[in-house]
């Protein structure tokens, strides 16, 4: 059997191999990402063994870059794993840590990880759950994005008008952002007639608000503390701040929409669940992907990262370990969520959340309870292709890994 590792690059990889024995199969060799690239690194391959059957092909998940190559050489019809980078520091470590790491070296430490462990090739799941990943990551940037600038939004108003915090319920409802499209300082408030300002508000709040308000904004902007200097501008960068967030919301309500969609069509039994909706059960089942490449609902607790770390030295046991973060960021993050919506609605899991804080646990690590349990109910649910059982969430086997 032979080994092929590849060091992943933004502009350019690096491919080496050992042979069963550890020993080098082939001198490394660098290769541009590009189709050039591809060709000379599929030509090497072809030259490491008789057969494809005979060579594993292993590469780092490094950001976004593996994806095209990967996609190339399964369509080559090689076998293809992808390692975690973790996997290979530790190899780096258990190799010396005398060995400098540079590309050359780190295509070889990918393929002694591929000999030195249980890997099975790699699959990236048909294309609609593919375009669900790419959705609901898309759904998650967008609305970081949006929070980002709100944080700049406040920022702003905090210098030039302390006060506004207090005037709407929500700075970011419809008649809050109609008014700082605007007048966003206190100067512009005052600038503006009392009547006009009404109709703006009247116009945005669907008759809720009116005349009575304006009186009391113009108010608030009259005796205002916040800073004059350079208030022209101030107004500026909040009314553009206010139209990029309304651009991207109507952005994220455009993805939502092909979400709910995508996931009705691929997994709706995920949504039989209390307290995962359908932007929620997307992100789950597309970071999931295909459940039957899992043997057991704690590898998909190791696969999230919820698995908690062992710390262990002869006699000496730790009882305060953490989870290990060594899965996906993304579901790892999905499942919190979605065990923060169990807490909300009073399902089954609160019990367990209560059980778990009765023990001792702090908030936090009753929560990844919490999350670890929630596992074992997606993947029964998953796996067996049957709605939501509120038995399952009760039945202590479903928490055996706990």
């Amino acid at each position: 059997m032979i080994y092929a590792g590849i060091d992943i690059a933004k502009n350019e990889h690096v491919v080496g191999a050992t042979d069963e024995r550890g020993r080098d199969a082939a001198k490394p060799m660098p290769f541009a990402n590009s189709t050039e690239g591809f060709g000379r690194c599929v030509a090497y391959l072809e030259g490491l063994a008789e057969s494809k059957g005979d060579l594993l092909v292993g590469m780092e998940a490094t950001g976004h870059y593996w994806l095209p190559l990967f996609c190339r050489l399964q369509d080559e019809g090689y076998a293809v794993a992808v390692v975690n980078p973790i996997r290979t520091d530790a190899m780096r470590r258990f190799k010396g840590s005398s060995r400098v790491k540079t590309d050359m070296i780190d295509c070889v430490l990918v393929a002694e990880t591929l000999r030195c462990g249980d890997f099975e090739p790699s699959k990236l799941g048909d294309e609609a759950m593919i375009e669900l990943r790419q959705l609901t990551r898309l759904h998650q940037e967008l609305k970081e994005s949006v929070a980002d600038l709100k944080r700049q939004v406040v920022v702003a108003l905090d210098q030039v008008f302390p006060e506004y915090g207090s005037i709407f319920s929500d700075t970011f409802g419809e008649s809050s952002k109609a008014f700082l499209k605007r007048c966003p300082t206190p100067e512009e408030c005052l600038g503006v007639r009392a009547d006009s300002l009404a109709k703006t508000l009247e116009r945005a709040s669907r008759g809720n608000l009116g005349r009575d308000k304006a009186d009391e904004i113009k108010g608030i902007a009259r005796t205002s503390c916040g800073i004059s200097v350079a208030a022209s501008v101030f107004s500026f960068q909040i009314k553009l701040l206010i139209e990029q967030i309304d651009s991207i919301e109507g952005q994220i309500a455009e993805v939502g929409a092909r979400v709910r969609s995508g996931i009705e069509a691929v997994e709706p039994l995920i949504l039989t669940i209390p307290g995962i909706g359908h932007v929620l059960g997307a992100r789950i089942v597309s970071e999931i992907g295909d459940i039957r490449r899992f043997r057991s609902a704690p590898a998909v607790v190791k696969y999230a990262g919820i698995n908690p770390s062992v710390s262990q030295s002869g006699k000496f046991s730790s009882n305060e370990n953490h989870i290990t973060k060594q899965g996906s960021p993304y579901l790892r993050r999905a499942l919190y969520l979605a065990a923060m919506a169990q807490l909300k609605l009073k399902t089954p899991f609160y019990d367990y959340y209560a059980e778990k804080r009765s023990e001792g646990k702090a908030h936090r690590e009753a929560l990844i309870a919490v999350s670890r349990k929630l596992v074992h109910v997606i993947y029964a649910v998953l796996s067996r292709q049957e709605p939501y059982d509120p038995e399952v969430a009760r039945n202590p086997l479903a928490s055996r890994s706990e």
